[in-house]
Order: C-alpha cells, then structure tokens, then sequence
C-alpha cells in the first residue's frame, strides 16, 4: 500500500520546468473532519452538523503573502475570480461570540510590499443579508515556489467564512468595479508560465491530496484521450466555465444501464465545473431519475435526499456516466457519491436506512425552493464530479479538456503548453488505471465550534451557511449565469 508521504512526494510542489508551476492541494481544511460525523464534539441539529462538515470539506492550497511572507490557506475554487485573504481584524476571527474558527489571517502592517488599490472596493452581499467585504490590495504573492508581484487581491475584514479563497476563473467576473489582471493573468504577464491554462487534479474520495498544474497538462494523471469541448459564453461573454452537457448513464450492478438525456428537460442546462462546490447538482428531471435508481430517501429537515451509507463499501460496478456530445464521458463509481458525512446520527425517522449518508448528487431545485433563484436552468458540477476527473481550464482558447482521471498516481510526466498553440493539443494518458490500492489518509479533527449557550439554530440558518461554504462560487455563477442581482447588492 502506497503511504501518504510517498504521494505528497510525488505532488511535491514547485516550479516543474521554466514555465510550468505545479503545486499540492489538500482536501479539507486542518484540525477538521470532512467525512466522517462521529467526531462531532458538540451536540446540534442534523442540519447544523452537516453543515458543519461540509464546510470542512473543499480543497486548499497554501499560499504567501506579503514581504516578509505571511502563510495563508486559501480554498481553491474555479466558480470565481479574485483571490482574498482575511483581515488579521476580521470581525467574524476577532468576535468571541462567532461560530466561525478562522485559519490563516493577514497583517498588511508587517509587509512591506502592502499598498491599498481601492478602499471597500470588494463587496459582496449573499441572499440572508451576511456580507463579505474589505478593500483591493496589491501584495507579492508566492504559490508552488513561484512569486507573483503586486498582485491584485481582496482585503476582507468583514467576513462570510473562515478562510481565505483563491478564484481561478476569469478576470470578467471579478467583483472589481474596474477588471484587473487576475492570479491566472499575472502569471502569463510576468512569464512564469505561456499558456492562461491549469489543469485540477484532486484524487479520489478517500485520498487527501490532489494537485494543479498551470501552464501545462500531466499525462500520467488521466487515461487514454484528453476530450476538447469548447466552453460557452454568458450573456456575450466567457465569464465561468460553462460547457455543453448532453446525458448521464446509470449502470447498475446487474448490468443494466437507463440513460436520460438533456433533451428530456424542459430547459437548457449548461455545465458548470466548480471546484468550490462540495455537491454536484443536476435538473430536477434527472436528479428524480437518479434519486429512485439510488433508492434515495428525502429528508425534509435537511433538506437533501440520502442515502444507505452501504454504497460505500458495496455496489463496485454500480456507476453513473456523465456525457460531455460525443466528446469526453466521465464515469463515477457509486462510493464516489457517498458522504459520510452524518455518523451514526439518526436523521428524519421515516428514513429507512441503518446509517444514512448524504448523496453527492442533488437537484437544483433546492435553489429554487430556498428562493436563491427562479429558474434552476443549469447543471453545477462540484468536488463529487471532479475527482473522478482529470480537467483542463485553458482560458485563452475558451477550452475545457476532460478525461477519466488515473486516481492515485504517484508518477509524472508533463507536456508544457506554448503561447504560439492555437488549441489545447491532442493529449493522450495512460492506458487504464494504475493502480487500485486504499489510499491513506491523515487523522483529523472534527470541525464543530464550542457550543454557545442557547445556541439551536434552524436548517434555515444552517442552509444559509452552506450557501456561503458552497458557493461563494454558487453564487458567483448563478449572478453571472441569470443575471439577476439577486445575490449580489454591488
């Protein structure tokens, strides 16, 4: 069995070649428990514990900032654009009331290189009235051993959650009244890479730790071609990473398979691949689908359907296919789509299940039934789609590349991108998947807070939470999708 310090090695972070930068991503923020709900160190609602495991969940880089530097820990989400760091003086990390435990903060007092580009120039208002905001900064910036200089990021000192984020998504959709050169931007401005491309990598379920490669594709870490489909504009524009979703297959384990095509809904329904979202959320049409092949049971305090955590350890061959045309097809093992993230907590006793864990996927009706929007006419492909995928974002080109992701591989082999390429090239991986061992993970501690005397909050709070812990790049895409202004006040 492979151990944990042999696949860090393997995605050791740094500079690859002269214009290729690659780095780790861990899954889960430290000192949390993302998977698993018997660690839980308090009592609370269900909804409150989910949430508060969810919210463990993600996958973070680390980051510096400043002269000296400063570490930071920033989730990595493609679902938007600017990257932020919290104020040493946030309110939410200095108010001995708060339920949020915030992990890294920044003191631009202590660095040298700090100047101030807009006074409360970053703002962003979510749909229960909480705010994020602060001002437009420039700092040197240091990720995989490489320094961006005077770089543009937010300052947050009013926060909506307890980490900073590093948005990967296009400059046009950052929240800057004035649009400025972006993490992704700099680093082509300042040469340390040739292509605006990255390529995500985030490993399997039971694996803590993935990778990002930008300006380059690593063909040891998918199987056989790497599919091409062009991205979508919104509203005129490229502003997130919207493509063409044609179908999912579900085989079950008997070898019997029902497809259901995006035809059969009754609306368009774009995907969007966003690293900032725990779930992945289909059309109601196809959810439904899903929901009875699955034999899943809705809970109505939570809010989502669940189902028999005996998916994780069972059903090997029962799968459901995601179809990109005729172009990629990424398959998704059952246990792939199981979150254990309930313990051995009893939820909604009309739930039939032993133990009941949270399905991956979910409808986006959800969003419309808690007023978020008023149409769910898209389909938001989260962290249970892109672990089994391996995905290149190519920015210059308006591509996305997707192919079968080769989990756990502890080797490399990189294909360096060029300015002069007109296209993503026709990449090919390995053969099949290499290897079929338990991956290792690190212990880690429940993320509940203390409990506050009194403190019961409803689901209706707690799925306020989870908006902001899901989407900072939920929001992001359905304000750029619908255009609406109904989750921003700008």
């Amino acid at each position: 069995m492979r151990t944990a310090s042999a696949l860090l090695l393997a995605l050791a972070s740094g500079a690859l070649s002269q214009h290729v930068i690659q780095f780790t991503v861990t899954k889960g923020l430290p000192g949390t428990q993302a998977e698993s709900g018997s660690a839980l160190a308090r009592r609370a609602t269900y909804s409150e514990q989910l949430i508060n495991n969810i919210s463990g969940a993600g996958y973070y880089v680390h980051v510096k900032v400043g002269t000296p530097a400063q570490a930071m820990t920033l989730l990595v989400d493609t679902g938007s654009s600017d990257a932020w760091v919290l104020s040493y003086k946030a309110d939410a990390c200095i108010n001995s009331d708060s339920l949020v435990k915030c992990v890294d903060t920044f003191n631009p007092t202590k660095s040298s290189t700090h100047k101030v580009i807009t006074p409360q120039g970053f703002k962003v208002k979510y749909l229960d009235g909480g705010i994020a905001l602060g001002d437009y900064i420039s700092d040197d910036f240091t990720i995989g051993g490489t320094t961006i200089k005077s770089l543009q990021l937010a300052y947050v000192t009013k926060a909506a959650r307890n980490t900073g984020i590093l948005g990967l998504g296009f400059s046009s959709s950052e929240r800057a009244a004035h649009k400025y050169p972006n993490m992704i931007d700099q680093l082509v401005n300042q040469k340390q890479i040739e292509s605006k491309t990255f390529s995500l990598y985030l490993n399997d379920r039971r694996t803590d730790y993935g990778s990002i490669l930008f300006g380059g594709i690593d063909t040891d870490k998918f199987i056989g071609s790497l599919g091409i489909v062009p991205m979508l504009k919104t509203n005129g524009t490229y502003s997130s990473y919207e493509i063409d979703f044609s179908s999912i297959t579900i085989t079950l384990t008997n070898g019997t398979s029902r497809s259901i095509s995006t035809d059969s809904v009754d609306h368009p329904a774009p995907a969007v691949l966003d690293s900032g979202t725990t779930l992945s959320y289909l059309p109601e049409e196809m959810a439904s689908v899903v929901f009875s092949l699955v034999d899943a049971a809705f809970d109505p305090v939570l809010n989502y359907h669940l189902v028999d955590c005996a998916y994780l350890d069972r059903e090997p061959n029962f799968q459901i296919s995601f179809q990109f045309n005729d172009t990629a097809t990424i398959v998704i093992p059952i246990r792939e789509l199981v979150l254990n993230v309930l313990g051995n907590n009893k939820v909604d006793p009309s739930i039939p299940f032993k133990r009941s864990c949270l399905l991956g996927i979910q409808s986006t009706d959800i969003f419309e039934t808690q007023g978020i929007v008023k149409q769910s006419n898209f389909t938001l492909l989260g962290d249970t789609f892109l672990r089994s995928a391996y995905v290149v974002f190519d920015l210059s080109h308006y591509q996305i590349g997707l192919a079968q992701a080769n989990l756990n591989s502890s080797t490399t082999s990189i294909v360096e991108l060029k300015a002069h390429e007109t296209t993503l090239p026709s990449a090919t991986g390995v053969a099949a998947q290499q290897t079929t061992s338990t991956p290792t993970t690190r212990p880690i501690a429940s993320l509940a807070p203390a409990s506050k005397s009194g403190a019961t909050p409803t689901f209706s709070s707690s799925f306020s939470s989870l908006t902001q812990v899901l989407g900072v790049t939920v929001i992001t895409l359905i304000s750029a999708m619908i255009g609406s202004g109904t989750l921003f006040v700008l």
